[in-house]
């Protein structure tokens, strides 16, 4: 199991960016009466796009997809449970960008995730980020370090 989010400062980091409110439905648990493994995803998408949406990311550039995505489990999450999802930049490459998400019940960590986002062409051809957005995703994440 990767241990990435017990590095030193990543929570203060990962809290630095976006926040999502969610509470756990019904249907999103198993039989078990836990939250189901597949649905910390579909959280993270929720907050990369809110994310996204915040760094002025435009569909007329291209479009991103994920190449690479993770989750740590850290405890069990039930149903009708309130959580805060947390995502920020944590890196960024020429094409390619690191979110880092971090699940939280008031400062207790639930799962925390990451996901590789790569920019693409139309045409579906990884791309350079323009340099006006490179500097912005590049700010974004520089403002979550302390």
């Amino acid at each position: 199991m990767t241990k990435y989010f017990r590095e030193p400062g990543w929570e203060t980091r990962v809290k630095a960016g976006v926040a999502l409110d969610v509470k756990v439905r019904f249907s999103e648990c198993d039989p078990y009466g836990h939250m189901n493994n597949t649905i910390p995803f579909i959280y993270f998408e929720d907050a990369r796009i809110e994310l996204l949406e915040a760094t002025g990311f435009s569909l007329k550039d291209g479009f991103v997809v994920v190449a690479d995505a993770q989750c740590d489990y850290v405890r069990q999450v039930m149903p009708r449970q309130q959580l805060t999802v947390h995502a920020n930049i944590l890196t960024v490459g020429n094409t390619s960008c690191d979110i880092h998400y971090g699940a939280y019940d008031g400062d207790q960590l639930l799962f925390a995730g990451r996901t590789s986002l790569v920019h693409l062409t139309k045409e579906g051809r990884p791309t350079e980020w323009t340099p006006e957005y490179k500097n912005r995703l590049q700010n974004f994440c520089e403002s979550a370090i302390i």
